[in-house]
């Protein structure tokens, strides 16, 4: 899969699943804009993440875990190296993140690169890579993004189960559910519920009794983007399933989800997605 086409499939799918087995490829991972996990299955190659900041020697079995817009480069790439790579979208990597608990990033991402002992355990991180790689071969339904979102969420209790097993035994203990946690779980259900007519983070720092600048680090602790990034994304996967199905003109459409008018959603549709509601109804 090349770089056109990993683009095509994140915007079509929300992810995109190719192989590394060039450096033509690997440059594909130098800004990883995107949520990403890669699992070497050969070959051997040396990860260096934020400008020198944190370096790893990758072989087989090796497993990278990286949050959105890390700097990435891979260099002493084996002839023989190779590796699957999963990238997800800014909307699917929010909706498969809701529900795991903060603390479980700190231990991933704290060192996103790992070895994976054993053979069962890695049957099942490539087999979770690999359906979604099948997924997108099958007719969409109205199911995609259960299944893919369900099976992303899956893949880091996963990969967060393997990492506590391989950290040393006085830091494996029991996850419990911070305040942050909480705050952040009713935020996203407040969202659910008024993200129509509100768009503004002032409203559900509000209702939650918090300050809105205290909203923004308890998301961007939680699932690394903004309490904004949080309300857009919310808003825009509501605005592209009513462009689909309800077969409703885009300035009711406007009207019904508070904007001001058919110029205001696409301005924001489009500062979101990179297309108008217009467009975006005639490509599904």
């Amino acid at each position: 899969m090349d770089d056109i086409s990993i683009e095509e499939s994140i915007s079509r799918y929300g992810y995109a699943v190719f192989d590394c087995v060039s450096h033509d490829t690997l440059k594909a991972l130098s800004m990883a804009k995107y949520s990403t996990v890669l699992l070497c299955t050969s070959g051997k190659a040396v990860v260096e993440l934020e400008h020198g900041v944190s370096e790893y020697e990758l072989g087989e079995a090796w497993c990278v875990v990286l949050p959105p817009a890390m700097i990435v480069r891979l260099h002493s790439v084996s002839d023989d190296f190779k590796a699957t790579v999963l990238q997800a979208s800014q909307e699917i990597t929010l909706s498969s993140f809701i529900g795991l608990e903060t603390e479980m990033f700190n231990i991933i991402y704290r060192k996103p690169c790992f070895s994976i002992s054993g053979e069962s355990e890695l049957t099942l991180v490539h087999n979770m890579i690999e359906n979604l790689r099948i997924f997108t071969q099958l007719p969409e339904s109205t199911h995609t993004k259960d299944f893919v979102c369900g099976t992303i969420h899956c893949l880091y209790i996963a990969i967060y189960d393997l990492r506590l097993r391989t950290s040393s035994p006085g830091t494996q203990r029991n996850v419990v559910y911070s305040s942050a946690d909480t705050y952040f779980r009713q935020f996203v259900q407040l969202v659910k519920e008024h993200c129509r007519v509100h768009h503004d983070v002032a409203f559900y720092a509000d209702k939650l009794h918090i300050t809105p600048k205290y909203l923004n680090e308890i998301s961007r602790k939680k699932v690394h983007f903004t309490a904004k990034e949080v309300i857009t994304q919310f808003l825009v996967t509501l605005i592209k399933r009513e462009l689909v199905i309800s077969g409703n003109s885009v300035q009711r459409i406007a009207y019904d989800y508070n904007f001001c008018d058919q110029s205001s959603l696409g301005k924001f549709f489009k500062k979101a997605t990179g297309m108008s509601p217009v467009a975006y109804r005639r490509t599904r």
